[in-house]
């Protein structure tokens, strides 16, 4: 629940009338956001950090705001989606005109607001917040900032609560081919990487204008799970390293620069010759300049990510933006040094393994050399299959025995195993060796299975299972294990979503401290929580596995497992045009 309706249902479950709205005065003028007297925070949302990029702006880098104006403008509902073709993404609308930031703050944080008078009688000086910059995913397809699970006030408040108060922000940036387009005209007007340059131009609003919320310039976590966990790692590389003083500290949660493929105009051109062609643009001389004059409802359709064939639009080695693969950008240590936080979840494969198809080595062998785009020789995929055999407790999910899941496939552990690996933890490996050799680099592994839904009917405070007969707790489906998206729950400290359980909200509770510490100091660690050790604290690297007490509790361990198949498929990365 988010927006307007989340704001309202708080106030009336806590039977409270909103304080006088909080406004803030920034370089182009002053907007209004909402109080949230339950929370003690106030949330400004959907304010533009950039122009319209609908018409003379399609296809271009994102263009700073041009204007100023008098008065008081209202930030109270998100901003519309960028484009994509996912309806639910809608719920705020969906437009041309998306590149909003959302801000929540603990109140009281703003630096417009008339100082206190301190105990002598001087002016008090409120100390500014670390800012925490959410990158939604989606694969780089779909996804906006406006999603229920990405909702910052629970975080806010725990960072409170803690004694160590943040400020949170989220952002909307064009994907698909609205921030991906790539042809030789792309290439050639110097319009690449769109949605790399969004990220980048809301960061340097930050810096322009996030102290006027009260929050640190100086001290900015980029963070993101998924896509936005690639769009962390591809930052931290774009020009080659460079940083501009636009953040600070990264969180990547599920998701490596590598983890996408970096396909030329040898793919995409026939794709933005197709686009060409619906838009009866063919006979410009400036085909992309014609393509800026076509109605955003006619050109919608064209640019449909789930019809274009293949993975989608991603980011290109543009030589610019992206100046090398981030293979290549890791070994000459081209990449922010910078404290990172970063890991995967046991189980990342079962959401990308193919469903019903892999039944025997022949299918898999098959799938491996035609269907996943990673040109490998017929020799290395032999040798990949020797390094994953068919044996399901070695498979993914991880400690489910024999089991095979034999309805998704009867070898689905296999696979799934092989393209986790592939897409997360092979590149988080090969990350984690090269961040750490100049940043501190904490590593986690994510252990614990989800909810995926509960109606909470009861109180589950005084039962040691954690709730009770008028309870439907429903935990994610045991095929799935502990899959992609799985922390992102606990991260955001959200009750609703984390699920009722005691454990799991002491999970949670745990995690969500390791990362605002780590937004404010660049470390995890703190008194009452398990030691996170740097990962090259020993030789083969060292993990901190976050998981439920009755689990068994988080634990460290050598970042050692299925090492053999991890490292030769980061041997091979290179294939896959990463």
């Amino acid at each position: 629940m988010t927006g307007q309706l989340f704001i309202s249902t708080l106030l009336i479950a806590a039977g409270l009338t909103a304080a006088a709205e909080p406004v803030v005065r920034l370089l182009n003028g002053s907007y209004e956001g909402l109080h949230l007297p339950s929370f003690q925070q106030d949330v400004f949302l959907g304010i533009p950090y950039a122009q319209d990029t609908g018409g003379i702006n399609r296809f271009r880098i994102p263009q700073s705001l041009a204007e100023t104006w008098k008065g008081v403008r209202e930030a109270k509902i998100y901003g519309p989606a960028c484009p994509d073709q996912d309806e639910a993404d809608g719920h705020y609308g969906m437009s041309e005109d998306c590149l909003s930031i959302n801000i929540v703050r603990p109140s009281g944080s703003s630096r417009n607001e008339k100082e206190g008078e301190g105990a002598e009688g001087g002016k008090t000086t409120r100390p500014k917040l670390p800012v925490l910059l959410w990158i939604h995913g989606g694969s780089y397809q779909v996804g906006t900032s406006a999603l229920p699970n990405y909702n910052l006030t629970f975080l806010v408040q725990r960072s409170v609560d803690l004694g160590l108060p943040v400020l949170a922000a989220s952002i909307n940036y064009r994907k698909g081919g609205w921030g991906n387009m790539y042809s030789r005209e792309i290439q050639g007007s110097g319009n690449t990487n769109l949605a790399l340059r969004d990220m980048r131009k809301a960061l340097a609003w930050i810096q322009e204008n996030i102290g006027a919320f009260g929050g640190d310039a100086s001290s900015v976590t980029i963070w993101g799970e998924s896509a936005g966990s690639f769009a962390v790692g591809q930052l931290l590389m774009t020009y080659g390293g460079r940083t501009d003083g636009l953040f600070h500290r990264s969180i990547q949660e599920s998701g490596s620069a590598a983890t996408a493929w970096y396909n030329g105009s040898d793919w995409y051109q026939p794709i933005y010759d197709n686009i060409v062609e619906q838009a009866n643009c063919t006979q410009a001389i400036d085909t992309l300049k014609c393509l800026r004059t076509i109605d955003y409802e006619t050109i919608y359709p064209f640019l449909n990510s789930s019809t274009v064939t293949g993975p989608g639009w991603y980011p290109t080695v543009d030589g610019d933006v992206i100046p090398a693969y981030p293979t290549e950008l890791l070994r000459r240590g081209q990449f922010a040094q910078i404290p990172h936080l970063y890991g995967t979840n046991s189980d990342e494969g079962t959401d990308n393994a193919p469903v019903g198809t892999i039944n025997t080595d022949t299918d898999l062998y098959n799938y491996l050399q035609r269907d996943t785009g990673f040109g490998f020789p017929a020799s290395t995929i032999r040798r990949i299959m020797q390094l994953y055999p068919d044996d399901p407790s070695q498979g993914i999910p991880l400690n489910t025995g024999t089991e095979r899941f034999a309805d998704r496939g009867y070898q689905y552990k296999r696979v799934a195993a092989i393209v986790g690996d592939v897409f997360y933890h092979a590149p988080r490996l090969d990350d984690a060796r090269h961040y750490a050799k100049g940043a501190p680099t904490f590593v986690y592994r994510f252990n614990t299975r989800p909810l995926v839904g509960y109606s909470n009917t009861t109180d589950y405070s005084d039962t040691a299972a954690g709730g009770g007969d008028n309870a439907t707790v429903m935990l994610a489906p045991a095929y799935k294990g502990v899959a992609h998206f799985s922390e992102v729950a606990f991260v955001f400290a959200n009750p609703g979503t984390v699920g009722p359980w005691p454990g799991y909200r002491a999970l949670s509770a745990q995690m969500s401290e390791q990362w605002i510490r780590f937004a404010h100091t660049g470390d995890p660690n703190g008194k009452g929580l398990p030691l996170w050790p740097r990962y090259n604290g020993r030789e083969k690297g060292l993990n901190l596995v976050l998981q439920t007490e009755a689990q068994g509790g988080s634990y460290i361990e050598e970042d050692t497992y299925r090492i053999e198949g991890r490292e030769y498929l980061t041997k091979w990365a290179r294939r896959r045009h990463v």
